[in-house]
């Protein structure tokens, strides 16, 4: 990597020391390495050429200074190859040298990114370093450690997921770090535990990332939390143009493929947050629109009250309601921990509330315990119908089953006068769906599980809401509910169920 020259050199060996260095436990090197790791400490920009021989970007540079003074909190929103990475690795072995006490949580939603993108870069700037500096650490596919004779001071390397919580607590020292790399698919509860171990001692929190995403913790440091002015955090955006190492030639490239209009662009150039996620199925500009409306309930009078439910699967999703009527969201009911016989007797209550002209339910998979305790409760026996959306779609050009084709209805609903209550989770459900497409080019969504092995929470409340969409499979605009009737158009629509 070649990197943006300081305007005066500066050689170490002509370095007049200002103050005196102690480390927990003994490090075996010389006075004048101590002398060194003093300043350092007193300068971690010019800390990187004594350890490295390079200069830090300017954009590395400003990450470093606001990073190094005492309980930071910064994000790095960054385009494509700016060194963001490369920046958190001299952080690290910077760290480590300066700060007593010191224990490094580095992390990110991808085991990809930790084994073959930091740990490569880690072991790459190792074996940069002078003798001197380089066997003062031992680097593993699981950690950075330096070698004291008393203490530890260690980076640990874990990846960010549910299943590795145990991993993430306990990080308590006098000085404790947490570097997150492509923050943006950090999960909200795994957020939450990070931020947690910061509660004792000198803490610093870091979070880098590409902004692909426009919904999630990440997101919201930049944009709701800043606005709403209650933020610690400290925010930057790493620019291609302002990257010395990054091509001209690329950035024509991008602009020539994409043009400057293009997400594709702002994400990759610009270091911006997307309109739209580069792989999100519905944009966030019309949800946070619908959230901004105000529709009067006497204005949908004439409109029927469609109910939506989607049922848990397991651990933390939900089992939703949602009623629907017209252009307004009136609710959306949550809960948690339900049986079958449960599900339905909260549905039959619910049902008594707002009296629906219909209630669709995915009677798929762990829907039919609470699909078929329902149909057997005087009421809901006659309203409520199954839904199966792993099944093609009635446009299959278009759409490769019925569940993307749900929220394709949801979203051209979602992009007129219409009116959601606001609801952050409800939105971050809906905008972090993402998608790609089948053999026929037609929208097939992500499934949930591959999410939760994202990072990405299951998008309960949005599948709930797509249901309500479900006569539109049928391209009618009422239902008719005797028995003959509906078993008729059962068999016509792919969507329900049998």
């Amino acid at each position: 990597m070649s990197v943006e020259q300081k305007e005066e050199y500066v050689d170490p060996e002509s370095l007049e020391f200002s103050h005196g260095y102690t480390l927990q436990g003994d490090l075996d090197v010389s006075a004048k390495t101590r002398q060194l790791i003093a300043e350092i400490d007193k300068d971690p920009v010019q800390g990187v050429f004594i350890l490295f021989g390079v200069w830090p970007t300017k954009q590395q540079a400003e990450l470093i200074r606001r990073v190094w003074e005492e309980d930071s909190r910064v994000a790095v929103s960054s385009c494509t190859g700016a060194g963001k990475t490369t920046a958190l690795v001299w952080l690290t072995y910077m760290l480590l040298l300066c700060k007593i006490d010191c224990r490094i949580l580095i992390t990110s939603p991808s085991f990809q990114q930790l084994n073959r993108v930091f740990n490569a870069e880690a072991r790459k700037w190792l074996a940069k370093m002078d003798a001197q500096w380089a066997d003062l650490f031992t680097v593993t596919r699981e950690r950075i450690v330096l070698n004291t004779k008393k203490g530890v001071q260690i980076a640990n390397i874990v990846t960010a997921s549910a299943e590795n919580e145990e991993s993430l607590q306990g990080g308590h020292s006098e000085n404790y770090v947490i570097l997150g790399d492509e923050a943006s698919a950090i999960s909200e509860d795994v957020f939450d535990v990070l931020q947690g171990t910061l509660s004792t001692g000198i803490g610093r929190f870091v979070l880098t990332s590409n902004p692909t995403r426009s919904s999630g913790r990440f997101f919201d440091i930049f944009h709701r939390m800043k606005d709403k002015g209650d933020s610690d955090w400290s925010t930057m955006f790493f620019s291609a143009y302002d990257c010395p190492h990054i091509r001209e030639n690329f950035i024509k490239e991008m602009i020539n493929t994409y043009g400057k209009d293009s997400d594709q662009y702002r994400v990759r150039i610009l270091g911006q947050f997307p309109r739209t996620s580069i792989d999100q199925f519905v944009p966030t500009d019309i949800v946070e629109n619908a959230m901004d409306k105000q529709i009067m309930a006497g204005e949908v009078k004439q409109f029927p009250k469609i109910c939506g439910v989607d049922i848990a699967r397991k651990g933390d999703d939900e089992t939703v309601f949602i009623t629907r009527q017209g252009p307004k969201l009136m609710d959306v009911t949550v809960y948690n921990g339900l049986d079958g016989p449960e599900v339905a007797d909260k549905l039959l209550d619910y049902w008594r509330v707002h009296n629906h002209k219909v209630v669709f339910i995915d009677a798929h998979g762990v829907g039919a315990s609470p699909y078929d305790a329902a149909r057997r409760l005087p009421g809901l026996k006659s309203v409520i119908r199954p839904l199966n959306v792993s099944l093609p779609s009635t446009r299959p050009n278009e759409y490769a089953n019925v569940r993307a084709h749900l929220w394709g209805s949801m979203k051209k609903w979602l992009g007129g006068d219409v009116d959601i209550p606001y609801d952050t989770t409800l939105r971050d459900h809906i905008i972090s769906q993402t998608y790609g497409y089948n053999g026929k080019l037609a929208y097939l969504l992500t499934a949930k599980k591959d999410m939760k092995a994202q990072g990405i929470p299951s998008p309960d409340r949005a599948d709930a809401l797509t249901f309500t969409f479900a006569e539109e499979l049928n391209e009618v605009n009422t239902i008719n509910t005797t028995k003959r009737r509906v078993v008729k158009k059962r068999r016509r629509v792919p969507g329900f169920a049998r």
